[in-house]
C-alpha cells in the first residue's frame, strides 16, 4: 500500500516541475502507459471546460507518477484493463447523479477505506474536491464525473500492479 507520505511527496514533486518539461513527462507517459496516456487526452467528449479538461489530465499525470513509486510493479495497463475499469465506474457515476453532494462524500469516504490504495483515492477526492479562490477548479455538477473519470484510470494501475521479480544472483 502507497503510503501517505509518498503521496504528498509525489504530488509536491509534480507541482515543481518546470511547464517546458510537461511535454517530456507526456513522452514518458506514451512510452510507459500508452493506454492510460490515451484514456486521459479523451476528454472531447465528455462536458468538462478547458481548464477542467486540463487539471484531469494533471491530476491523472501525478496519479501514475504516485503509482510508480509503489512497493509493486506497475506494470502497462491494457486497453482492455482501461476499458473494464471505465466501465465499472459508470455504474458509480450512475448512482453519484441520483444522490446530493452529502451522498456523494458519504460514499467516497466508505469508498476511501475500503479501497485498495487509499492514501491515492483520497489524493484524488482532494484533488477535485479543492475550492481554492485564485484557482476556477471543476463546476460542481462535474466533480461526480471528474471523480469517476480518474478513478477508472487509478483502478487500472491497481489491476496492473504485481510483485516485483526476485533478483536471483
Amino acid at each position: 500500500m502507497i503510503s501517505s507520505e509518498v503521496v504528498t511527496q509525489t504530488w509536491q514533486d509534480m507541482s515543481q516541475v518546470p511547464a517546458h518539461q510537461s511535454p517530456k513527462l507526456v513522452e514518458q507517459m506514451q512510452a510507459e502507459q500508452p493506454a492510460a496516456l490515451g484514456y486521459l487526452l479523451y476528454l472531447d467528449d465528455l462536458p468538462f471546460n478547458q481548464y477542467e479538461q486540463e487539471l484531469v489530465f494533471y491530476i491523472g499525470m501525478v496519479v501514475w507518477q504516485i503509482m510508480k513509486r509503489s512497493d509493486q510493479q506497475l506494470y502497462q495497463v491494457t486497453v482492455e484493463k482501461m476499458i473494464e475499469a471505465q466501465e465499472s465506474n459508470l455504474e458509480i457515476l450512475e448512482r453519484l447523479a441520483t444522490n446530493d453532494e452529502y451522498d456523494f462524500i458519504e460514499s467516497v469516504q466508505i469508498l476511501i477505506r475500503t479501497y485498495p490504495e487509499p492514501q491515492v483515492l483520497r489524493y484524488v477526492v482532494e484533488a477535485i474536491m479543492e475550492d481554492d479562490p485564485e484557482e476556477e477548479g471543476f463546476r460542481d455538477e462535474y466533480k461526480g464525473l471528474a471523480f469517476v473519470h480518474l478513478k477508472a484510470l487509478l483502478d487500472a494501475f491497481v489491476s496492473s500492479l504485481a510483485p516485483r521479480p526476485r533478483l536471483v544472483a
